[in-house]
């Protein structure tokens, strides 16, 4: 699933369990999905996820390349998104 067509809640919950194997990912598009417009750092993620977790590195990396979530650089700093630009 590409990130623009995650438009509705109910479909944010059906990528969420597709993650069911991962709570990384899962705690990351809960995040995120609170606040889908948004760009985070990695650093904000995780201290929003109550502190440093490998794990939320990992799910970082593996929606970024699962293309559910979005990964801008600006200012030589990676941002993430669960929302496409408009």
């Amino acid at each position: 699933m590409i990130v623009s067509q995650i438009a509705t809640r109910e479909e944010l919950h059906e990528v969420i369990k597709g993650y069911a194997d991962d709570r990384d990912c899962q705690e990351v598009l809960l995040f995120l999905g609170r606040h889908p417009r948004t760009r985070f750092s990695r650093l904000a993620i995780v201290h929003a996820l109550n502190g440093y977790n490998w794990g939320t590195e990992q799910a970082l990396n593996r929606l970024t390349d699962d293309g559910v979530i979005k990964r801008y650089i600006e200012n030589d700093v990676p941002l993430y998104s669960l929302s496409a630009d408009r």
